[in-house]
């Protein structure tokens, strides 16, 4: 079983960042070059080349940028935007009104309102509020005091299951002698879980990736480019920059379209994204350095900009350089 965080902004983050992204690499190539970008094209939108994001030139090398998003498992990302929708008002009514001492967990299947039209979510919100209160009394009638240290030594873990609806549900309540002071008493944590190992499914989304953009990449590179694939990632509990290096890793074997540079995008924080550098030339690493990009200095996030940088995000859909990239120490 895998845990779905339902909570994480990173999983249900629909927005697109492929104008960010490039934007960040566009400053990153600026900073490894010491040059200016010049000849700024969006083909995609202006048709100038082969349908590629981004081509921009540095010094007397140009480049191109794909992009593209990976899912651990065909609509996922989907998935993750209709629960939120869904149980946002859960957390909004029932968190901190559980009795304490105690976390709770309420653990739902991964789609759970599959099936479930959405003039029904009311009710159906309704009768999981109810049947939690209830389900929360009983497990705070079993251990209604923070466990003795000599007594229950592991701490007090007690759960209930329950069904509505159709949808099958699990309430955990979790308290240990430990934890000091009461002020995440009566919290609550929603969870998602999928009974499937997705790693095939990640392997045939990134290889469904590779197929889409590294055609494209490969025209520009025989126009004479350098080239560069961002996979980005937005969940934080299923994926991580080494699971999809671990499967990109061996799909990118015998190709004869393999770019110059692919970088994995974590953009599942909300103050700091990381990027890691996992092929640079001939040389692919999973244990690599990382960028670390300040999320309020990217273009989409400055609300006030100067007549220059608004020209050139005008013309260009990017703007101009400002410094959000930090390398921090190797990992």
């Amino acid at each position: 079983m895998h845990p779905i965080d339902g909570w994480k902004k990173g999983e249900t983050r629909m927005q697109k960042n492929e104008q960010d992204l490039c934007e960040v690499m566009i400053r990153h190539f600026e900073q490894r070059t010491n040059a200016a970008r010049a000849d700024v094209t969006r083909p995609e939108i202006d048709r100038s080349g082969p349908p590629v994001e981004v081509r921009f030139r540095l010094g007397a090398t140009r480049y191109a940028i794909e992009h593209t998003l990976l899912e651990p498992f065909p609509r996922s990302i989907q998935m993750g935007a209709e629960f939120e929708a869904f149980a946002r008002e859960l957390v909004t009514t029932l968190n901190g009104t559980l009795p304490g001492p105690g976390i709770y967990d309420l653990i739902f299947p991964i789609h759970p309102t599959a099936g479930q039209h959405r003039r029904t979510h009311s009710t159906l919100r309704a009768e999981i509020i109810d049947w939690v209160h209830r389900a929360a009394a009983e497990l705070h009638a079993e251990c209604p005091e923070r466990p003795d240290r000599d007594r229950r030594p592991q701490g007090y873990l007690g759960y209930r299951t329950g069904t509505i609806n159709g949808i099958k549900l699990t309430l955990k309540r979790r308290t240990h002698w430990a934890e000091k002071g009461t002020r995440h008493d009566g919290t609550l944590f929603l969870t998602r879980l999928i009974e499937a190992d997705i790693e095939p499914q990640r392997r045939d989304r990134i290889q469904t990736a590779l197929d889409d953009k590294l055609g494209k990449l490969l025209e520009c590179r025989n126009e004479g480019d350098a080239t560069i694939l961002v996979l980005e990632f937005t969940d934080i509990a299923l994926t991580s920059h080494v699971s999809i290096a671990e499967a990109l890793e061996p799909l990118l074997g015998g190709r004869s379209d393999t770019p110059d540079h692919i970088f994995i995008a974590d953009t599942t924080g909300d103050v700091t994204w990381n990027l890691f550098h996992v092929l640079d030339g001939h040389v692919f690493s999973i244990d690599t350095d990382w960028i670390e990009i300040e999320v309020n200095s990217l273009p989409s996030r400055v609300v006030t900009v100067n007549a220059a940088t608004s020209a050139v995000m005008s013309s260009t859909g990017l703007a101009e350089p400002t410094s959000c990239l930090t390398k921090p120490p190797p990992i």
